[in-house]
């Protein structure tokens, strides 16, 4: 997890050979919860959830709880846990900004206080900072309480991601090294209680920041209007056209803040319903080749020595025709079997068009 640019897919991509698609420093690319190939370091297999920041460029913070959420919660609801969970901070930025300060606050109510000594906190683009000048902003966001000294007294570990394979790989060794047992996130057992999304810590961090974004466009369109009033006074046609151009933009802003804040509930059963559809379509492709296989087996050996495809490569060409490329590649890296090879195969191009 992290912000956008902060270069969480390219991690992903640099350790698992994957090709996710990496956007630029200023727009995402990343627009859906996307499960990376699995792979192997010192003997243990390894998968990622690669997440969309809560400042992307294409979908509002309540799309991406719920995607978030949604995926979470079923993968808990079938038994398997997290091993770890890292979020990714870029070095290079000088400050730490109200977008900034809003990722990493709604990750903590994502995670939780009890999951944090699960957590390692990444700084990356170290190979495009000057070392003194890292090393200081380094320095700062440990030592602040309103950065990330909070998270880190309560477990948190804070590593250094320089883009090599090397330092990526020594991350993912230290989350195996230090929490050799699964971790449950806060959502993950908030929803599994029977909480609604708006009524978890993470749902109410968002519908606080919604009211809040709220209120300030309220203000900023008063004042506007005081403005425009005035323009229409002075005869002023060509700033009051300006100000009324603004005036709409904001309108539009306002209403999908209020949309998204009426939405947070109804979105995550939808993002919900279709990660458990994909799920059962999964599971009865799945079944229905097994079934094909055992005919075979039982008509006898007139294709002896023909490969035939793993049944999560052929649950994935009858789940989704369209990326079975993809998904054949990811169910081929590494032998997947249960829910979770399921929900690998099922999940990897897993998206929500959200408009």
């Amino acid at each position: 997890m992290g912000p956008t640019g902060s270069g969480k897919t390219s991690f992903v991509n640099l350790l698992s050979g994957s090709d996710l698609r990496v956007g630029s420093q200023l727009e995402s690319c990343t627009n859906e919860v996307q499960l990376s190939r699995p792979f192997v370091l010192d003997g243990k297999t390894i998968s990622f959830i690669d997440t969309p920041g809560f400042d992307d460029t294409n979908l509002s913070d309540t799309n991406i709880l719920n995607m978030i959420a949604a995926y979470l919660s079923c993968s808990y609801e079938h038994g398997k846990s997290l091993s770890g969970v890292i979020y990714m901070h870029r070095i290079l930025d000088n400050r730490v900004g109200g977008i900034s300060t809003r990722n990493f606050r709604m990750f903590r109510k994502l995670c939780g206080e009890d999951s944090l000594r699960s957590v390692v906190i990444a700084t990356t683009m170290w190979d495009q900072a000057e070392i003194t000048v890292g090393e200081d902003r380094e320095q700062e966001l440990a030592s602040k309480d309103n950065f990330f000294k909070p998270a880190l007294e309560k477990g948190a570990r804070l590593a250094r991601h320089n883009n090599t394979l090397e330092s990526a790989q020594a991350i993912i060794r230290s989350i195996i090294q230090q929490s050799p047992s699964s971790v449950t996130l806060q959502i993950q057992e908030e929803l599994g209680r029977g909480l609604c999304i708006s009524e978890t810590q993470a749902g109410k961090e968002l519908g606080r920041e919604l009211n809040e974004q709220m209120e300030r466009h309220r203000e900023e369109m008063r004042g506007l209007i005081g403005e425009i009033q005035e323009t229409t006074r002075v005869r002023d046609e060509e700033s009051r056209q300006e100000l009324t151009r603004e005036r709409v933009r904001m309108e539009a802003v306002m209403a999908r803040l209020q949309m998204d804040s009426a939405n947070i509930v109804r979105g995550y059963q939808d993002a919900l319903s279709l990660v458990e559809e994909r799920l059962r379509r999964a599971e009865a492709a799945t079944s229905k080749q097994r079934q094909a296989e055992g005919n075979r087996a039982v008509g006898g050996d007139e294709h002896q020595g023909q490969q035939t495809h793993s049944p999560a490569v052929q649950a994935t060409a009858v789940t989704e025709n369209s990326n079975a490329i993809l998904e054949g590649k990811l169910a081929a890296a590494i032998p997947v079997v249960g829910f979770w090879g399921k929900l690998a195969v099922m999940l990897a191009p897993f998206s929500l068009t959200w408009r």
